[in-house]
């Protein structure tokens, strides 16, 4: 199995963020038993990064008339030992490795982005109790809006002894000029109702999100300036409205002191994108199981079901293959059903220190319900196909030790092979995964500790993805030391 790297590319990459955030928050109590409160809020963040986009074997004159075979179609032609553009398998690896190339023949996009969300949202809580009856009713509404903007810039360079050289920093906006906003409007009422041994929780929310996409002219030959966002150089614009409607109802029923039995039924929900012919996401889970608490034990089982009417997915940098960012593809129905377990206990039992213990296991069967055509992102999928990266078991064991003011804790985490596509062809399989962590804390004072960890102490290396371009490893030993002040 070939791990994807391109040495040169990687040397150079530099992510740039700044990130502001600025919160209101007000609460007014009308009487022991009603309250109010009102937010408001508003987030900007920018970032810029840089990544490698594809190649160009020939080489290119600029920026504007680089011709892109994608670093997908390179890995695909070296995992299946076939050539590719003239070049062989040998030749190939020894471009992703580092080898020089010709003048002009790697692009490298800046992703700079900035974005916005704002808006208030009010909550009203009320509480009152007849006989061997108590509510607990919530209610709330939040208006939202948000936007993303993006003006990225695609630059060639060439491989040179192992390191980047700039041939030229292309136009601004010529990979990519458009605006994403989006509006919404969500209100829910909740009620917990209690009686005897039994909590009852229906609730309903509402949603109405109005999404938008403004594009302008960044194609070569078709504008002098990609990065104008004058009338003359529009595009296209869409839109996708959603409304929808989600139910909600939850049960409890206490057993004993130690025993309490679960259930839940609720309506799902993901926005679509922008795309007018992508549906929104919606299905409905179903939850059944049992807790139990005592003063050393806890455990609990619950068996889950989510019937997907569409599952969505939506193309991201760090998905897909060759889709475009931000696109979204019906999915079509789905079921995702499995089992939670968990156990948590402490194996001291004298006093002056503890060991606590905390296990988690999940299991997930996963499959679509229909067949639908290539989506760009989930492949050619079959009825009953696996849905991508669902494993289908995992688990994560915590054992520490407490004593006084030091603390230490070893982490056993386990993630089952899954595949990245539905086809799950070769080189569409991940490995499974099982990495050791250990850490440990001393506290100066009740301000200020010291710690240190060391992640993978085995030294692991599993492929936990091969998307976008190809396969992607787990995280490498990685130790640190730090200093945590709290004020």
């Amino acid at each position: 199995m070939m791990l994807f790297v391109v040495t040169a590319c990687q040397r150079s990459t530099i992510l740039t963020t700044k990130h502001e955030q600025q919160v209101l928050r007000y609460r007014f109590d009308i009487s022991d038993s009603l309250s109010v409160s009102a937010t408001a809020y508003n987030n900007t963040h920018e970032r810029d990064w840089f990544k490698t986009e594809g190649i160009d074997f020939d080489g290119s004159a600029d920026a504007e008339s680089f011709s892109k075979t994608s670093w997908s179609k390179v890995v695909s032609a070296i995992n299946t030992n076939a050539s590719l553009s003239g070049f062989s398998p040998t030749e190939l690896q020894g471009i992703v490795a580092g080898d020089d190339t010709a003048i002009g023949s790697v692009q490298v996009r800046s992703n700079a982005r900035e974005y916005y969300s704002r808006g208030v949202q009010f909550g009203l809580d009320w509480q009152f109790a007849g006989d061997n009856l108590s509510h607990d009713i919530q209610v709330g509404l939040r208006l939202h809006e948000d936007e993303e903007d993006r003006l990225q810039r695609n630059s060639t360079y060439h491989q040179e002894n192992g390191s980047l050289v700039l041939d030229d920093l292309g136009l601004l906006g010529n990979a990519g000029n458009r605006v994403q906003e989006a509006e919404a409007l969500a209100f829910h009422i909740q009620d917990n109702i209690a009686f005897g041994n039994w909590v009852l929780t229906p609730g309903l929310r509402y949603e109405d999100i109005k999404q938008k996409r403004t594009r302008w002219e960044t194609r070569n030959g078709r504008t002098a300036d990609p990065s104008s966002r004058d009338d003359s150089n529009l595009r296209s614009t869409r839109n996708n409205d959603t409304q929808v409607w989600l139910p909600g109802f939850g049960a409890r029923y206490s057993l004993s002191d130690t025993t309490t039995l679960i259930a839940g039924v609720h309506k799902g929900f993901s926005a679509p994108s922008n795309s007018p012919d992508v549906d929104e996401e919606e299905a409905i889970n179903y939850e059944l199981g049992v807790r139990y608490n005592s003063d050393r034990i806890s455990t609990e089982a619950i068996y889950f079901l989510s019937d997907y009417d569409n599952l969505l997915g939506e193309c991201t940098a760090s998905s897909g293959t060759d889709c475009t960012i931000g696109d979204a593809f019906n999915g079509d129905a789905a079921t995702v059903q499995g089992l939670e377990l968990m156990f948590t206990t402490d194996l001291n039992r004298s006093g002056g220190y503890s060991i606590p213990v905390v296990f988690n296991y999940t299991y997930i069967d996963s499959q679509f319900d229909s067949d639908i055509a290539d989506t760009g992102y989930f492949g050619d999928v079959s009825d009953g196909d696996p849905i991508p990266y669902i494993p289908e078991h995992q688990f994560n064991l915590s054992v520490g030790f407490l004593k006084n003011k030091w603390s230490s804790f070893m982490n056993v985490n386990y993630v089952d092979e899954v595949c990245v596509r539905a086809s799950c062809g070769q080189f569409e399989i991940t490995d499974s995964s099982l990495t050791v962590d250990i850490s440990a804390h001393y506290a100066l004072s009740d301000n200020l500790d010291i710690y240190g960890k060391v992640e993978n102490v085995t030294g692991e290396e599993d492929i936990m993805g091969r998307q976008p371009y190809g396969a992607r490893p787990n995280k490498d030993t990685t130790a640190s030391l730090g200093v945590r002040l709290a004020f």
